[in-house]
């Protein structure tokens, strides 16, 4: 059984409606969660929680914070965090 087969991955906490410094950061973000979610074991059960999200709660309450835990391959860790680091999105790295 080779590493691969083992399934290693990072889990990532954040606030998926954090406020970010101007519009295009929070697109940027969201653009790239929305990729991470492709990727993520988790990624299925991530789009729906968003999707109910901002269809619901957020509609109330455009500040209210969501927090998920993504689950990315340990492969797309570094890429991850540089991205969510250029666009000023905090995280947690759990795992």
């Amino acid at each position: 059984m080779g590493i691969d087969a083992v399934g290693f991955c990072g889990k990532y906490q954040l606030n998926a409606n954090q406020e970010m410094h101007d519009q295009r950061a929070c697109l940027r973000r969201d653009y790239m969660l929305g990729a991470a979610c492709g990727y993520a074991k988790n990624g299925d059960i991530i789009a729906k929680q968003l999707l109910d999200f901002y269809n619901g709660q957020y509609n109330n309450d455009n500040y209210a914070p969501f927090n998920i835990v993504l689950d990315l391959p340990d492969e797309m860790d570094a890429q991850f965090e540089e991205n969510m680091n250029k666009v000023g999105q905090e995280f947690d790295k759990l795992a």
